[in-house]
């Protein structure tokens, strides 16, 4: 304004959430993992306590899982950052279990007594997908600026190399679905809905080859 040249920023925060230059996510999941290993430090005299392992797991899902996963929706996940989300679950899980690394004990084992415990639970990495595949649907069904944004092309000609992973590649990979086919089957709620919540999407699939 008034002639005055405006500063260029890499990233900022909006709503809570860190915003990248170049529209990643790695910035803004390894802040939500560092907000979410700070609070539950901050909770390990209940970790240590007497009370039930269903006691500090509901405890573990609604202070410290909910930071983790706040704006997820709008995340790009790749490979390291999946990694990254499950290896702070195992480790949380760990500690609520007294299971020490040392013990050598596999994370498949350590989720078995979870399940043993309190029943068969969403893995917080699922839970991102889950909250991820069921926004698209949403933003799917609306007309909306977000649906012009997510379905819209960008003219020009696409730099040389391997490209960068984009929003729309998890839903295409997770679903295994090219994006006309995508948009057709979450234009029905229910199902989305229901696609969304079975177990196959809770691991990678290989998607179609496709120019969407």
């Amino acid at each position: 304004m008034d002639d005055e040249p405006l500063e260029l920023e890499h990233k900022f925060k909006y709503l809570g959430a860190t915003l990248h230059e170049d529209g990643s996510s790695t910035v803004e999941v390894r802040t939500r993992i560092a907000l979410a290993t700070a609070a539950f430090a901050k909770l390990g005299k209940i970790w240590k306590s007497s009370i039930s392992f269903k006691a500090k797991h509901k405890l573990f899902r609604s202070l410290v899982s909910s930071i983790l996963t706040y704006g997820c929706e709008t995340w790009t996940l790749l490979a390291d950052t999946e990694r990254r989300i499950q290896a702070f679950e195992n480790k949380c899980l760990r500690k609520l279990l007294r299971i020490s690394y040392k013990d050598h004990v596999t994370n498949e084992s350590v989720r078995e007594l979870v399940v043993a415990y309190v029943g068969p639970q969403e893995p917080l990495l699922a839970t991102v997908k889950r909250r991820k595949l069921a926004w698209f649907g949403h933003v799917t069904r609306h007309d909306s600026l977000s649906k012009t944004i997510l379905q819209g092309t960008v003219e020009g000609k696409r730099r040389r190399g391997r490209q960068r992973k984009v929003w729309c590649d998890n839903i295409k990979e997770w679903t295994g679905m090219a994006m006309y086919e995508l948009v057709r089957s979450a234009s029905d709620r229910d199902a989305w809905r229901q696609k969304t919540d079975s177990s196959d999407l809770r691991s990678p699939r290989r998607p179609h080859r496709s120019r969407d």
